[in-house]
């Protein structure tokens, strides 16, 4: 049995160290808190078969082979152009992600209007996870395909079908949403307490080198 993350582990990865992030970095430090990846997210190869795929993801890691194969049964591919939306901010979501190929921008627009790149997601990270647990979700991001980029997605509806038929099975995926879910809430808010901590920066008349 695997252990399951820790949030000590999962601090050391998602937030960077005080002094190593300035204030403009600011919307970057509570994006990676929520969407960062989590401790499992191993690189080198990787099968192309979906269930092999499925088994690499930090939500599906402990399960079993034919838990894989009733899961995979469930989720459904998408396939995206450089540049399109996978899902716009502001918009309500239903499904969480799973980047199979290609690279993932997350971005949040600013209250002027602009857009700004914040993260940046590769295989086989798992992001929105919030909006697969049957909540009224409104995103707070943007997603946007950086290259071509193929993802697996997972509805509340699939959870609810896979519900009726596996009951254990929905159980194990919605009990490993909450623990992530939750980790990541205390992750974020850590982010925005340390981003209020910052000691604002010296104005340039203050500036004894002017």
């Amino acid at each position: 049995m695997k252990k399951g993350f820790s949030l000590r582990g999962l601090k050391k990865v998602l937030l960077p160290r005080r002094g190593e992030t300035d204030s403009s970095d600011a919307e970057g430090v509570s994006a990676l808190a929520a969407f960062g990846p989590l401790p499992g997210m191993t690189e080198g190869k990787r099968s192309s078969g979906l269930v092999d795929f499925l088994g690499q993801v930090t939500l599906f890691e402990e399960f079993s082979r034919t838990e894989l194969l009733r899961l995979a049964r469930s989720a459904h591919e998408r396939s995206y152009r450089d540049g399109e939306s996978i899902y716009a901010q502001g918009t309500p979501g239903a499904a969480l992600f799973l980047v199979r190929k290609g690279v993932v921008e997350i971005l949040q627009r600013r209250r002027n209007g602009e857009e700004v790149s914040v993260l940046m997601l590769e295989p086989p990270a798992s992001f929105a996870e919030q909006a697969a647990l049957g909540a009224d979700v409104v995103r707070w991001t943007s997603a946007r395909a950086h290259g071509p980029v193929s993802l697996v997605a997972l509805g509340s509806s699939d959870l609810e079908a896979l519900g009726r038929t596996f009951p254990v099975l929905a159980y194990k995926i919605l009990r490993k949403l909450a623990q992530i879910m939750a980790a990541r809430l205390q992750l974020l808010l850590e982010a925005e307490f340390f981003r209020e901590e910052e000691p604002p920066a010296p104005s340039a008349q203050n500036d004894p080198a002017q």
